[in-house]
């Protein structure tokens, strides 16, 4: 009996040790010495998107300066934004440069850094033809309104009872301007910043844009829970660059201030 007892304590002993050594190794993987792996989502002009196959942007210059700065080589991997998170909490990604705004669910799930990019507040846009009728958010209820999934203006505008909120799957700004010009949408809501490059190029007559007050973003680069070290790293060298005037440098270059 005593010899079949040993067996078996020894056998749970074993199982919870090895348990034990996966849980470690799970909770606390190895981050590779000289790589981090940075998810974005190059969709999001002026902060990251595609040009000539490159992904560039504002996100991406200050992600790379911050990269430089901790001596470690950024390798970028662009997949949609609403996989970020899930991402970052399986391990295949290290850090999340693309224009992430803070939030208290997030925040559960990931390391944030304190906003590097803010005053930039929603706005709502419109054909010129709805102008007169659009001029606040009150006057949105009632109304089809279309919003880039899972960006800051989906979750703003889906608190507001009596919408007709129309989440676009493309977090490109110019399908919100699509959905208006084709009748699919009487409005369509998204950040300030988001929408400069378009009405550079394009210019504004078609649209009319007013600002939602109170409502101004931040934005943070987020860092894997596995990872406080990185997380302190990260943080001294964008108060650095905050302190140089590098991200000044890099707003003024995106034509963001």
């Amino acid at each position: 009996m005593n010899k079949w007892y040993q067996i078996i304590v020894g056998i749970i002993a074993l199982v919870g040790i090895s348990m034990w050594y996966l849980w470690r190794k799970a909770e606390k993987p190895i981050l590779p010495t000289k790589t981090i792996i940075v998810g974005t989502n190059a969709e999001f002009q002026p902060f990251t998107f595609k040009k000539n196959g490159k992904i560039v942007g504002f996100d991406i210059d200050v992600i790379a300066e911050v990269s430089k700065r901790i001596d470690k080589e950024m390798v970028l991997k662009d997949m949609p934004f609403d996989a970020l998170i899930p991402e970052i909490q399986l391990g295949n990604i290290h850090v999340i440069a693309a224009s992430m705004t803070p939030t208290k669910e997030r925040a559960k799930r990931v390391l944030f850094t304190k906003p590097y990019f803010d005053s930039d507040p929603l706005v709502i846009i419109t054909s010129v033809k709805n102008q007169e009728t659009i001029k606040k958010v009150q006057d949105l209820v009632g109304k089809r309104v279309a919003v880039n999934e899972g960006y800051t203006a989906d979750m703003y505008m889906s608190k507001i009872e009596g919408i007709d909120l129309k989440r676009l799957y493309s977090t490109m700004i110019s399908e919100g301007l699509l959905a208006l010009q084709s009748n699919r949408a009487d409005a369509f809501v998204a950040s300030r910043s988001s929408t400069q490059p378009y009405f550079e190029q394009y210019g504004t007559q078609e649209f009319n844009v007013v600002p939602i007050e109170g409502t101004e973003e931040t934005d943070a680069l987020a860092i894997s829970k596995h990872y406080p070290e990185l997380h302190k790293e990260i943080q001294e060298a964008l108060d650095a660059m905050q302190e140089d005037g590098t991200l000044q440098q890099l707003k003024k270059k995106w034509s963001l201030i």
